[in-house]
């Protein structure tokens, strides 16, 4: 049974953090209707007490019960405020969770190209993070709305990278669940596409649908167990199997139903439909779809309130009722006309609400940048530099390796003192120009001083060691080259400026730390200018 919490619930004691545990519990056992309330109710304390990091979290649980209850617009809009929140905070994990989310709402709204700039901003977020969860959920997410879309050969390898995330181990049964029922889906979609799908893969749809069941029971989420035995019910019947797929499919009815799943429950009613009339039993298939059509109604879900008036149209011709089939020809036409004019409505309410929020994340953005961000050269600056090596190296996985290089401007104090301080600040814009083309969009890049800037990037740990410090030798003396030939007269006639860097690389599961890194680069940096400047001085250091 479903548990709202009564009027007045939430006391003085009901503090956000018991909040939000009392939704997550509630969404893990399958009630989203308490879990939203719960976490609306998050929102309203966590905002009032300027919580962001509570506030992100209760955003995204209030879209993902949202979208289990079929809100999809309210799913939308929470999704939306949840990722600008997460930005705010530099979350990028919170960034990635709340874009797939988002992404999943979307596509719920047939809003396509909204759903794939979502998820494709999510992937490029993941992939900078050593955390196999988020990355195997947003791949499997990505797959859900290729999918979708009747892009199938994508949506298996998406799901396979997927897979490969979960194999590296340290994931949730929730995600394993998710990539099971994502990829018995799939094959459900093919064969609802009309294609040729051959016995072995509904055999292994049903396997990865049974598999799903057993961690859903083991959570005791009901609405996990329904999904997971319409999809089994629904290729059991493709398979011809009609006496398990009945009864299948009889209790996945009785899960929704009992719970309250009403977008599940149009599911089931859809197969059965779509079940009678594979087996040429029109009438029957007639009646189905009219109990599909009133409950697509009432849920507004237009898209399958389409598919069955067409159904139902072919039906008809089947069983020689032309003016029926008419009839249902033309209701369909009006409902795909409507169904246009519905989602570009949609699509301008929530545009003007994104509109809204980026123009807040542009606020956002702009004053994070006053706080991180070197006002001259548009680069990182100490605090945010401070701030970041440490926590990369906390992010690291244990086999990486990390190289921290130091940069230094030869003779600066010449330049400013021969050409003036405007000359010096041009040259420090010049070279932040020059160093942003040279690096990866994932390094750390920060101006730290003066003259002085820092390079931190992470590498995969390679079975040869020495071939990665000789490339990073390499890669380092290019942009030492780059600064030595540009053509600084562009700035002053007789302005020459060169550079002397110090770097080491290190495994990231040695005991240095990120200001042992900076002092041996240090040392280096030091070294190189001793040695004549205009030079690179680079050293692994082995783990201890």
């Amino acid at each position: 049974m479903l548990t709202e919490p009564a009027p007045g619930d939430a006391t003085a004691a009901d503090d956000t953090s018991d909040l939000l545990a009392r939704s997550e519990a509630a969404r893990t056992r399958g009630d989203y209707r308490g879990g939203r309330l719960l976490a609306e109710q998050a929102v309203a304390l966590a905002a009032a007490a300027g919580d962001d990091a509570a506030l992100a979290l209760a955003l995204r649980l209030v879209c993902n019960q949202a979208l289990r209850l079929g809100d999809v617009e309210d799913a939308a809009r929470a999704g939306n405020e949840a990722v600008l929140v997460a930005e705010r905070l530099g979350d990028r994990g919170g960034q990635v969770d709340a874009l797939n989310l988002l992404s999943f709402a979307y596509l719920n709204l047939a809003l396509y190209d909204e759903a794939l700039e979502s998820i494709e901003r999510s992937i490029e977020r993941a992939l900078t993070l050593d955390d196999p969860e988020l990355r195997s959920g947003t791949f499997n997410r990505a797959g859900t709305i290729r999918s979708a879309m009747g892009d199938f050969a994508e949506a298996a390898e998406l799901f396979d990278r997927a897979s490969e995330e979960i194999a590296g181990g340290g994931v949730s049964s929730e995600t394993v669940f998710c990539l099971l029922t994502n990829t018995a889906d799939l094959v459900v979609q093919e064969a609802h596409s009309g294609r040729e799908v051959d016995t072995e893969r509904l055999h292994r749809g049903v396997d990865l649908s049974q598999r799903a069941l057993v961690l859903a029971h083991e959570v005791g989420n009901p609405y996990r167990q329904a999904l997971s035995l319409l999809n089994s019910g629904t290729l059991s019947a493709y398979l011809g199997d009609a006496e398990v797929a009945e009864e299948t499919l009889a209790t996945a009815m009785a899960l929704t139903r009992e719970h309250g799943y009403r977008g599940l429950e149009v599911g089931v009613l859809e197969t059965l439909a779509m079940d009678a009339q594979r087996r040429r039993a029109f009438a029957e298939a007639v009646e189905r779809f009219d109990d599909v059509v009133a409950l697509a109604t009432e849920v507004h879900d237009a898209s399958v309130l389409a598919r069955a008036f067409h159904n139902t149209a072919q039906c008809h011709e089947e069983l020689g009722q032309f003016r029926e089939a008419l009839a249902a020809y033309r209701r369909f036409h009006d409902l795909e006309s409507t169904q246009r004019t519905q989602t570009a409505e949609v699509r301008a309410r929530l545009l003007g609400r994104t509109v809204e929020l980026s123009e807040l994340r542009h606020e956002a953005a702009s004053l994070g940048r006053q706080a991180h961000e070197d006002p001259l050269t548009g680069l990182d600056n100490r605090r945010s530099f401070d701030a970041a090596l440490p926590e990369l190296l906390a992010g690291a996985c244990e086999r990486d390796l990390v190289c921290v290089a130091l940069l230094d401007v030869d003779h600066f104090k010449r330049v400013n003192d021969a050409f003036g301080h405007a000359v010096g600040d041009e040259v420090l814009r010049r070279l932040g120009v020059i160093m942003r083309e040279e690096v990866r969009r994932r390094d750390v890049l920060a101006r730290i001083g003066g003259e002085e800037f820092a390079l931190v990037c992470l590498l995969p740990g390679p079975e040869r060691v020495d071939h990665l410090a000789d490339g990073m030798q390499l890669r380092l003396d290019r942009l030492r080259r780059k600064v030595s030939e540009t053509c600084w007269d562009e700035v002053v006639p007789g302005l020459h400026v060169t550079v002397s860097i110090g770097a080491v690389l290190t495994g990231v599961g040695g005991a240095q730390g990120a200001d042992d890194l900076l002092r041996a680069a240090d040392e280096l940096l030091y070294a190189a200018k001793a040695a004549g400047r205009d030079r690179v001085l680079t050293r692994y250091l082995t783990v201890r």
